[in-house]
């Protein structure tokens, strides 16, 4: 399984507090297939959520505590990734 780092096309400073990770249907819900996950500030939560629908996929957001990485960060699953800029 290939393994993509990119990041979310917003610029942003904010500390990571919140990961919204990203599933596909599998075995008969839509919490089937952890997909990808975006790692956001408090103020783009929801852009992360918009993200992944957009993409098919049904968000979760979690907490992300004691990260120290910038706003925007994303890690992905799927063999073709199509909205997440390498990075």
């Amino acid at each position: 399984m290939p393994i993509h780092f990119g990041t979310m096309p917003h610029h942003c400073t904010g500390t990571v507090t919140t990961a919204v990770e990203a599933y596909s249907p599998a075995g008969g819900t839509a919490h089937g297939n952890l997909d990808a996950a975006a790692y956001v500030c408090p103020n783009h939560i929801q852009t992360a959520r918009d993200m992944w629908q957009a993409q098919n996929l049904t968000p979760y957001v979690t907490g992300a505590t004691g990260s120290s990485r910038s706003c925007g960060g994303t890690t992905d699953f799927r063999d073709s990734v199509s909205a997440v800029t390498p990075a």
